[in-house]
């Protein structure tokens, strides 16, 4: 395959991010991973990695988030200091 062509480098190159990108987007997030200190950031980090956000809750010094992936309700715990994911368990 010939791919001299400036257009067709664009396109091969478009469709391998997209390839790269579609992976990412479904990551999982565990528990401690860093998913961000505002609720704003914490929100951008669960809709990047494909999940639908229902509440992020902030009270007394700790964030909620309860949210669905692929069908699955969730329910994570995340440190407001460190931006760190404490728990993630079922929210059946």
């Amino acid at each position: 395959m010939n791919i001299g062509n400036p257009t067709l480098k664009m396109g091969v190159l478009a469709s391998a991010a997209a390839i790269c990108m579609s992976t990412v987007a479904l990551a999982d997030i565990r528990q401690g991973d860093k998913i961000g200190l505002s609720v704003s950031d914490i929100a951008k980090s669960l809709e990047l990695n494909g999940y639908e956000i229902r509440e992020i809750e902030v009270k007394n010094d700790r964030i909620k988030a309860e949210v669905t992936l692929e069908g699955d309700r969730l329910e994570m715990k995340i440190d407001p200091k460190s931006g760190l994911v404490t728990r993630v368990e079922d929210d059946d």
